[in-house]
């Protein structure tokens, strides 16, 4: 019962709060691009992007203990960051703890929720239909553009959330993203965000970790190491991932 209360004053904050986003962000954003103040836009939105992030972890008593950050590549690498999927946090989770800024490659379903919709539309965010091969071909392309524009982009290759935490199978075209722009790939492991929402017990505080591997920059690949590329991003969530839930045991 006290996980629903949480669960319910959370929505009570985060409602309003995205609500409000719309006339303090979006709409702010849209008129400085009419005028030509696209890079004041962008960082206006992604100042109240990871404002509405921590919001939201705040909400939920979600703490985050980052890993590895200084692995990431400065602003201006064309960068492809590769992660587990464990709950609909993730996003907000990697935004906030990562501070992070980027496109998401999201499913299509997301296109009928009108608050989320409006954020996905203003943060290079590209839709894929999961069901249309035709589509993910599409979303890898305008993805590619993206990253060649310098937008940085994140894909999760299990293409679902996982329904119990542990890593699922990646789908390994989705790597064409990050292959076909050159771009570095950025390999993230994430584990504790699903016992703040979709598992969640109580209303204790829940820790989340989040890992940040090596860089591989796809572009110094040759033939052979990019055949095997999925396998060795792959290994390196899974290492990341063994060494934080041995950690908590």
């Amino acid at each position: 019962m006290l996980k629903y209360i949480h669960i319910a004053i959370a929505l009570l904050i985060v409602v309003p709060t995205f609500i409000l986003s719309m006339f303090v962000a979006i709409i702010p954003s849209v008129v400085l691009r009419l005028f030509g103040a696209s890079s004041i836009a962008e960082r206006w939105m992604r100042f109240n992007g990871t404002n509405i992030s921590r919001t939201i972890l705040w909400s939920l008593r979600m703490k985050i203990e980052t890993k590895g950050m200084d692995r990431i590549p400065r602003d201006g690498t064309p960068v492809c960051f590769v992660s587990n999927h464990q709950s609909m946090l993730d996003i907000p989770a990697v935004i906030a703890g990562l501070r992070i800024w980027a496109g998401f490659i999201t499913k299509q379903e997301l296109d009928r929720i009108p608050l989320v919709k409006s954020w996905i539309r203003s943060i290079n965010c590209v839709y894929i239909d999961r069901k249309s091969p035709r589509s993910s071909i599409s979303a890898i392309l305008k993805g590619v553009e993206n990253i060649r524009k310098g937008i940085p982009m994140f894909i999760f290759p299990e293409g679902t959330r996982s329904r119990t935490g542990q890593l699922g199978t990646f789908k390994t075209g989705s790597l064409k993203l990050a292959t076909r722009a050159k771009a570095v790939i950025v390999p993230i492991t994430i584990d504790g965000t699903r016992k703040a929402f979709e598992q969640k017990q109580g209303i204790r505080r829940v820790h989340v970790v989040i890992s940040v591997a090596e860089p591989i920059a796809t572009s110094l690949l040759d033939e052979a190491q990019l055949k095997e590329l999925p396998n060795t991003v792959y290994g390196a969530i899974e290492e990341q991932f063994s060494s934080i839930t041995n950690a908590s045991v």
